[in-house]
C-alpha cells in the first residue's frame, strides 16, 4: 500500500464525512473545517485535560532533587505529548468533524444528514 492511500484511509477512518466529497476537494475542506472555532464543550474538555495532564506529571520532592531541571522538563515534555493526544486530542478531531459537516452543508447546501448524501 503506498503512502498516499493509507494517507486517504486514515483520513476517512478519523473523518468519515470526507467520502461525500470528491478526492480533490479533501485537504481544502479539512483546512476550512479546521479554521472553525471550539464550542464550549470542546473547551471545558481542553482545560480539563490540560489540567489533568498537568496533575499526571508532577515530580514529588525526592524525584525533584534527583534530577536537573533541563532534565525534569524533557522528561516531562516527552511524557505530556502522547499523554494530551490521548486526552485532548478528541476534542480537536471532534471540533474538525463539526467544521467538515458545516463545510459540506456550506458547499451543497441543506438537506440530508451528511451520511445520507
Amino acid at each position: 500500500m503506498r503512502d498516499k492511500d493509507l494517507k486517504r484511509l486514515a483520513l476517512v477512518i478519523a473523518y468519515p464525512a470526507l467520502r461525500h466529497l470528491p478526492h480533490a476537494e479533501w485537504d481544502e475542506a479539512l483546512e476550512q473545517a479546521r479554521e472553525g472555532s471550539f464550542d464550549t464543550m470542546e473547551w471545558l474538555g481542553i482545560m480539563a485535560g490540560v489540567a489533568f495532564a498537568t496533575y499526571l506529571l508532577r515530580f514529588d520532592a525526592d524525584q525533584a532533587a534527583a534530577l536537573s531541571l533541563p532534565v525534569r522538563y524533557f522528561i516531562q515534555f516527552l511524557a505530556a505529548v502522547p499523554i494530551l493526544a490521548l486526552i485532548v486530542g478528541p476534542f480537536y478531531l471532534r471540533r474538525t468533524r463539526r467544521g467538515l459537516d458545516q463545510e459540506i452543508e456550506r458547499r451543497y447546501g441543506p438537506g440530508p444528514s451528511v451520511l445520507e448524501r
